[in-house]
């Protein structure tokens, strides 16, 4: 790619008045010399969260104007970062703010940030780097928990590329896995008009079903091991109170399942099984923790995932360690479903 990308930048806004700040800032700390767009989204909040943000991008705005700047001088072509705040009616959801966002965008690739979350100075300078010399679909980069007591993994990858469909799959979901999240990445915006890539509206833990909806269709990917997203772990986020959002989590991950299953991957079997395991693993930790009767669905997606983890350890493929965890495969599907249950009891009384 000669000439620098243009990049957009999404940022979904909802009642996050604490942090916001910050976030906006680290986007006009930027240091890249390419264009830029922030289109920040209203997803109808109930503190003062769009206010700052409209405050700061004002008085940015009118810093550029007179050429001054408290932030770092701008480089881009047209004098700086360009800021839009579009507003929603009513509010619709992580997932649909990220939509709007993206459909709004007319950047070369796509770059999403949560409003509690920032970027470092250099993050697009970073992430860019790499198209200078082969037009990559995606970018990824590496980032840094804080907050919550809680480990997350950064990067497992080295730096470098990764030029095919197979490889990708395998990079994101073989031994050490790349992070599921959907931030920190630059995107082709392209793709989005050529696959279905957008986010499924009204779900939680979305990211998983969208980076599986990336990897189907990646033909290039480019790791850059260097931090370049602080993200913040909070007790009153999405994630934290998912043992509170626990019906609505389980049915969104059975709409995931049910997608990744009617879309199936071009990969080898190991690879495949895995990918379905990680979203079939996570909509049962979900769904049976309701003591609700959820059999119907267990049996469905049984019949639609043909899996033998003790065929796979008798072939050396597959850990003893492993077959235990994934036990409930190997047995009928009713027989199958009683053991989650007694194992999902167990752990909640212990």
């Amino acid at each position: 790619m000669k000439s620098l990308p243009k990049i957009s930048i999404i940022v979904p806004i909802y009642n996050v008045e604490p942090y916001i700040a910050e976030c906006v800032q680290s986007v006009m700390r930027q240091t890249y010399k390419g264009e830029i767009e922030c289109i920040l989204v209203d997803d109808c909040g109930k503190d003062r969260s769009t206010e700052i943000a409209e405050q700061l991008i004002n008085t940015y705005n009118d810093e550029k104007s007179r050429g001054l700047s408290s932030l770092n001088e701008p480089h881009s072509p047209n004098g700086g970062i360009s800021f839009r705040i579009l507003h929603h009616e009513r509010n619709r959801g992580l997932s649909a703010a990220r939509n709007t966002g993206t459909d709004a965008a007319t950047g070369d690739y796509i770059y999403y940030l949560d409003s509690d979350d920032y970027i470092s100075d250099d993050c697009i300078e970073v992430l860019t780097q790499p198209l200078r010399e082969f037009e990559y679909d995606m970018v990824i980069g590496g980032m840094k928990t804080f907050g919550v007591s809680r480990h997350v993994e950064s990067l497992k990858k080295a730096t470098g590329a990764v030029l095919s469909n197979k490889a990708i799959l395998r990079a994101w979901y073989g031994d050490n896995p790349l992070y599921g999240m959907a931030w920190n990445r630059l995107v082709k915006r392209s793709l989005f008009a050529e696959h279905d890539m957008s986010f499924l509206e009204g779900q939680l833990h979305e990211d998983e079903l969208w980076t599986y909806k990336c990897c189907i269709v990646l033909q290039s990917l480019y790791v850059q091991n260097y931090i370049t997203y602080f993200y913040r772990l909070r007790k009153d986020s999405v994630i934290g109170t998912r043992l509170e959002n626990s019906e609505k989590l389980a049915q969104s991950l059975y709409a995931s399942i049910d997608y990744v299953l009617s879309h199936p991957a071009k990969v080898e079997i190991e690879i495949w099984n895995r990918i379905v395991c990680c979203f079939f693993g996570a909509y049962l930790s979900a769904s049976i923790q309701l003591f609700k009767n959820t059999w119907p669905q267990y049996r469905d997606l049984r019949k639609r995932f043909d899996y033998h983890p003790l065929l796979l350890w008798k072939q050396g493929k597959m850990s003893l360690k492993d077959v235990k965890h994934q036990l409930h495969y190997a047995l009928p599907p009713f027989l199958g479903y009683i053991y989650m249950k007694i194992r999902k009891l167990k752990q909640t009384i212990l």
